[in-house]
């Protein structure tokens, strides 16, 4: 450790000897120095007074919780949220999002629709090929039942999801007009 200073109250130190004095490694100490929680003097120095006294208040300062949120921030920040979270619920309402589960149940359902038309592709184009012996029509008859099977895929429709969905709203156009009679009119 080296003395400097005019009022010898400044004691100058190695990146090795504030790292044994911290008891944390030399790496950690230059962790804390790009942080500013350690006071360098020069290259590979340290005031070791100022940096202590400053990697206290960076301790401090850590283990402090957020600074609380003025009353007109948190309610700024509430607002949004509830606001956000109307949005999404109003976007899965009219169909315009779906929620997962949904989304599961009508794959599996389209999906295992073309498993099933897959599967069935030997059974339907077998008794369609024997006595053929030309490769052209057996290709042809084969291919004809594959693009039945994806035509189950193709037929994508997003209302599906909507009319699966339990969070689904109605709006005016989609009920019948239900008249209410006053029975004191009779």
């Amino acid at each position: 450790m080296s003395v400097k200073g005019l009022k010898g109250n400044e004691y100058i130190v190695t990146t090795k000897e504030i790292s044994e004095i911290l008891s944390l490694s030399t790496r950690r100490i230059q962790q804390l120095a790009n942080e500013n929680a350690l006071v360098k003097t020069g290259r590979g120095r340290f005031d070791l007074p100022a940096s202590i006294t400053s990697y206290m208040n960076y301790l401090i300062d850590k283990e402090r919780p957020d600074e609380e949120l003025s009353k007109y921030d948190e309610e700024a920040k509430w607002v949004k949220a509830r606001r956000q979270k109307t949005e999404l619920e109003l976007q899965i309402m009219k169909g315009e999002l779906h929620r997962s589960e949904d989304v599961k149940r009508v794959l599996n359902n389209m999906l295992g629709g073309f498993r099933g038309k897959l599967l069935a592709i030997p059974s339907k184009t077998a008794p369609q090929l024997v006595g053929e012996t030309e490769i052209t029509p057996i290709k042809e008859k084969l291919k004809e039942s594959i693009y039945e099977a994806m035509d189950e895929l193709s037929e994508y429709d997003p209302n599906v999801f909507y009319d699966q969905s339990k969070d689904k709203i109605y709006l005016d156009d989609d009920l019948e007009e239900e008249v209410i009679t006053d029975p004191h009119e009779e």
